[in-house]
């Protein structure tokens, strides 16, 4: 009798080190400053300066916030650490967007973008170190799976581009967070929420639920498991085809759950007032940009509240034989979902100058 096939993101991470005080969502940090002999007021105090100003070094914590006991009990050597990252390079695109490289304490790296839009700017953060799911058109995919990152590391990310805001005066925007960096989220869906609650939470950087979105290649049962929590972040899904021969091709979780499943998932996701799902689509040249799959995009968009974000694909070392559409078969597609019913947008990539457009994120380790 054969075995059933194993998938990489179905396969356990070994331990991880130590937590970071970043890590601690605010109820878990309450329990350990009570565990402590504190009280839940320090609590409130430590995690805002941690998780809404970026609080990088204990020592700078001003001595009348905290209790002079507390500083101490911190500043002890089995204290959890509190800078997750050992250093971050920052790399300015000719279009102002920025990308952020994260050096991990483990030595890894991660990459994450800072896209001006005018009154609001747009944070693109990565979940992971590398990715499991192999998608054809993403570099990132190219390096294989390394380790999840934790909330703090996330988080981190999203306090590292709000610093660079204010540094440059820019800062009173609204920010949106999307999860479409590194990684895929919904493999490391436990963090991910984790560094969401954070982000939303009263005490934190008070983001509303819909100014974070989180893409997933299609893991179905991850879609339903955040589907049943309470509260959770907008749903963006990468389709790349509209077939299951070239789906499969180009993203290999479509052998696992194939599109009729996926979307099945997606007419049953419950989705708020006014809420819809975000299809996105990698425009692809001579690959997925036939009549027909406009035609088959535009029916799969009607079968439940959606907009479709075409995004036309940037190429990289590991794209062979995929190639950026001509701006005018770009138009074409467009107009042709259009006529066809489908609410479409073209997301234009930001950052290409320096890899730092869609698909491109590939930091390695040294």
């Amino acid at each position: 009798m054969s075995q059933p096939t194993s998938y990489p993101w179905e396969r356990n991470e070994p331990a991880r080190r130590r937590r970071f005080l970043a890590d601690y969502g605010f109820d878990e940090l309450a329990e350990l400053l009570e565990g402590w002999g504190f009280k839940r007021c320090n609590a409130r105090d430590l995690f805002t300066r941690v998780q809404r100003r970026g609080l990088r070094r204990y020592g700078d914590i001003e001595p009348h916030v905290l209790p002079r006991a507390l500083l101490t009990r911190l500043a002890a050597a089995d204290a959890p650490p509190l800078e997750p990252f050992a250093g971050v390079e920052d790399h300015l695109s000719a279009d102002g967007s920025v990308k952020c490289m994260y050096r991990l304490t483990d030595g890894l790296k991660v990459e994450s973008v800072l896209m001006p839009h005018g009154a609001y700017h747009t944070y693109c953060v990565s979940s992971q170190a590398g990715c499991a799911l192999g998608c054809g058109f993403c570099a990132t995919g190219a390096m294989g799976f390394r380790r999840h990152l934790s909330p703090g590391e996330i988080v981190g990310q999203v306090l590292h581009m709000r610093r660079l805001d204010r540094r440059s005066g820019k800062g009173s925007h609204r920010i949106n967070v999307v999860f479409m960096g590194m990684g895929e989220p919904l493999h490391n869906l436990e963090n991910t929420l984790a560094a969401f609650d954070i982000l939303t939470h009263p005490y934190g950087l008070v983001l509303s639920e819909k100014d974070v979105a989180v893409s997933t290649s299609g893991l179905v049962p991850k879609i339903e498991e955040m589907g049943r929590r309470p509260r959770r972040p907008r749903l963006m899904v990468s389709l790349a085809a509209t077939d299951d021969e070239a789906r499969s091709a180009i993203m290999p979780v479509n052998r696992a759950y194939p599109l009729e499943t996926l979307l099945a998932a997606l007419e049953r996701y419950p989705l708020r007032k006014r809420e819809q799902i975000m299809l996105s689509y990698v425009l692809i040249a001579g690959v997925n940009d036939r009549p027909e799959d406009a035609e088959r995009l535009a029916a799969m968009s009607r079968r439940f509240p959606s907009i479709v974000n075409l995004i036309p694909m940037n190429e990289h070392a590991d794209s062979p034989g995929m190639a950026e559409p001509a701006e005018e078969r770009l138009q074409w597609f467009y107009r042709r979902l259009k006529r066809a019913g489908a609410f479409t947008t073209i997301r234009r990539s930001r950052g290409r100058d320096v890899s730092g457009a869609c698909g491109q994120l590939a930091a390695v380790a040294s």
